[in-house]
């Protein structure tokens, strides 16, 4: 049973240090790039080398979503730390005061 725990600690270890270091990117490269689009990434959550981000702002249902998380933050994390298993974007597009086109995804 020790394993077990030592092993959930490790990796919630390790979830730890790529938080911070996810944190640290969108700090300092990340928002300050989509923040000339009035844009803004935000660290959800990571668990199992897993990173939840959600965008806001004008990143919010913009039509480009997919290409700034693909070719731009996917990419600037992958250099960063290559052991994330994957990253996805929980916003809801269409939801929010003000999203870029709701609609477009319908």
């Amino acid at each position: 049973m020790s394993n077990v725990s030592a092993q959930s600690d490790g990796e919630q270890g390790e979830d730890s240090r790529i938080r911070a270091k996810i944190q640290d990117l969108l700090d300092t490269a990340i928002n300050p790039a989509v923040a000339g689009h009035g844009g803004v990434v935000s660290l959800v959550d990571v668990k199992d080398k897993m990173v939840y981000l959600q965008m806001g702002g004008g990143c919010q249902g913009c039509g480009m979503v997919d290409v700034t998380l693909k070719q731009g933050i996917e990419t600037m994390i992958r250099e960063e730390l290559p052991e994330v298993v994957e990253i996805l974007d929980v916003t809801d597009h269409a939801a929010g005061q003000n999203p870029y086109s709701a609609a477009s995804k319908k």
